[in-house]
This record gives structure tokens, sequence and C-alpha cells, in this order.
């Protein structure tokens, strides 16, 4: 079943999702392979496949990709039609039809099924493949003992094995993905995962728009919002804008040096810096041109050039409307006072 035959599967009222930082390299997607059984939650399949499909949304109106960053599919052992909870079936793909190295996420569905399967020579070698090469394997509930039977490591409230792809079982690295997961969570796997490729905002605002009003008790499972310590963080903001002003930059820029959504930004920057960033942009390169008109002889079309304004028509608008003067009786008065002292 493809992605799109999955979307509207829940129906919730109209969020907006923050358009903010990318990760996921664009060189492929990123598979997700979901491992139903009889029986198995249908809301938890739902949620899932429904947070990979908003995000993938995210992604094409925001970078306008014509790919989606995610690739989901249902398998099972045989394929075919699964029986779900409240009688509803789904087609999953056959696990001899998919490639197990192909796959960078796999999660294990709850289900009467997972337990029989357990004992199913062709499920638990094929996991014993995947395993090889996963990133992130998630397991619900009853899905933990098909990991048990195939003697692989227990994925219930963590996400093993975290590691690069194509390296072993046993070959772990300190620094790879670290996810925030709680009790074998399906969900609040997918949303770290997306909170990984994006960031905070966008898996916070997939999680309201699905299931609105869960922000007061979403946020301590998946982790703090990334630049916890935000005093630092807006002042690490503010040093890039002064490096940066020459060059033309957006508020959209500024937020993605600090890896921030957009709106997360400006209203951080604000609280701490006590003015938008756009406002502090225009001071930083006013100081500029300020110092520049003072202390060297450059024509004013030059000067407006280094400190970013662009040209001296632009930089003569700025200084009648926030100085009141003209940037060459500025340059004039302020010579006349320095000569004077």
């Amino acid at each position: 079943m493809n992605q799109e035959a999955h979307a509207g599967v829940f129906q919730s009222r109209a969020v907006s999702i923050p358009q903010t930082g990318f990760r996921i390299a664009k060189k492929r997607d990123k598979r997700i392979g979901l491992l139903l059984f009889e029986n198995c939650s249908f809301l938890d399949i739902g949620l899932v496949v429904e947070i990979f499909s908003l995000a993938n949304s995210v992604a094409v109106a925001w970078h306008e990709q014509t790919a989606h960053p995610y690739a989901v599919s249902l398998l099972s052992s045989r394929g075919g039609q699964i029986r779900c909870t409240n009688s509803i079936t789904v087609e999953t793909e056959s696990l001899d039809a998919t490639e197990p190295a192909s796959y960078d996420v796999l999660f294990i569905a709850d289900g009467e099924g997972a337990s029989a399967a357990a004992d199913d020579k062709r499920t638990t070698d094929w996991l014993k493949r995947v395993f090889q090469t996963v990133k992130v394997v998630q397991a619900s509930g009853n899905g933990a003992l098909l990991l048990k039977g195939a003697q692989l490591p227990s994925a219930r409230g963590m996400i093993v094995p975290i590691r690069p792809a194509g390296t072993r079982l046993n070959a772990v690295s300190e620094n790879n993905l670290q996810l925030d997961i709680n009790a074998g969570s399906l969900m609040l796997t997918a949303l770290s995962l997306v909170k990984t490729d994006f960031d905070y905002e966008t898996a916070e605002g997939i999680a309201e728009q699905l299931m609105p009003f869960s922000g007061r008790w979403l946020a301590p499972l998946l982790g703090d919002a990334p630049n916890a310590n935000i005093a630092s963080t807006m002042k690490e903001a503010a040093r890039w804008i002064e490096e940066n002003c020459a060059r033309p930059i957006t508020a959209h820029d500024m937020a993605r040096s600090v890896s921030m959504g957009d709106r997360t930004f400006l209203r951080h920057f604000k609280a701490e810096i006590g003015m938008p960033p756009s406002e502090y942009l225009l001071r930083v390169r006013l100081d500029i041109a300020c110092r520049l008109l003072i202390t060297t002889t450059l024509p004013i079309d030059k000067i407006a050039r280094r400190c970013g304004m662009g040209n001296g028509i632009r930089l003569a608008k700025i200084f009648k409307r926030r100085l009141a003067v003209s940037a060459s009786d500025y340059r004039a008065f302020a010579r006349t006072e320095f000569d004077n002292e």
C-alpha cells in the first residue's frame, strides 16, 4: 500500500506546522517498515502512517521537493490482508518481496499474531537480516516477544539498534542518533524521528494536528525543546547576525543558524534581545554605516554595500527615517564635531 493510500486516515482540526530546517539527506527516501500481525491496533498503525504523511507534506510544501522524505511500507509474514482491531483490514507486502537491507526504520506492531510469529522461521530469519543494517527498531507490546523469539535485543522502551546503516549489530557508536522514547510507543518513536529529521516544533505541530491539545503531555515524552538555554542561544543568534549582516539574510536564515523554527525563534529573540531580529539587523547595519561614514572617505554607495543595505539610495532613506538627517550631512557634522574636540 503506497503512502498516498494512507493519507486521511485521521481527520483533525487544522493546525499550522512550522516551516523549519530539514535534515534528511536528499539522496533517497528514509524507508519505514511497519510489520503487522492479526488483531494489531489499527489506531497505532494509523497514527504512525499519518505522522510520516504529514511530515512529507511539510517537506514538499516548504522545500518544494517532488520526492517525499519518508517512504512507508506495511509488511506481514506472507503479505495480503491483515485484520486489525475493529474488524478493519489493511493490505500488506510479503516479507519475501522486500529487501531487508533497504529499511532505515522498522516498527513491530502489537497483536495476537506477534507471539505466534516468534515460531515462524521465515519471519525471524528476515528480522535477523534486517537487524544487520537497520538504524532504528521499535516494538510494541507483544511485538517484543517476536524479537525475543528471534534472539534479538528487546526494543521495548527503547530503540535498538541505534547505529549507522551498513554496520553490524555489535558495532554501536556513542555518537549515533538518540531518540526520546517511552514504553515502546510506536507513535512517540515516529514523532521522535520527525523531531530528529526536522525539529521539535515540526513534531509538536504534527502531534497537535492529529491529537489536539496533546502538547501538555507530549513535551515531557518527546524531551525538552532544543536550545533549552534560550538566553545564550539568542546571544549566539545576535552574534551570527552581526557577522553576516553584510549579505542579504532573512528571518528564516537567522532561525536556521540556531536550529529553530521561524516562529519560535522570533518569539524568543524578541523576549531576550528586546526587539525583533529584523530590527536588530537594521540597527547593526546602521551602526556600521555610521562608523564607516565617520572613519573613512568611502562613497556612500560603497558604504551601503559593505553594511548590507544594497545601495546609497536605500541607505539615504534609512538615515532620513531613523536619524532625520542625510548620510552626507551626518558625515559632515560628525567630522566637524571630531575636529573641534
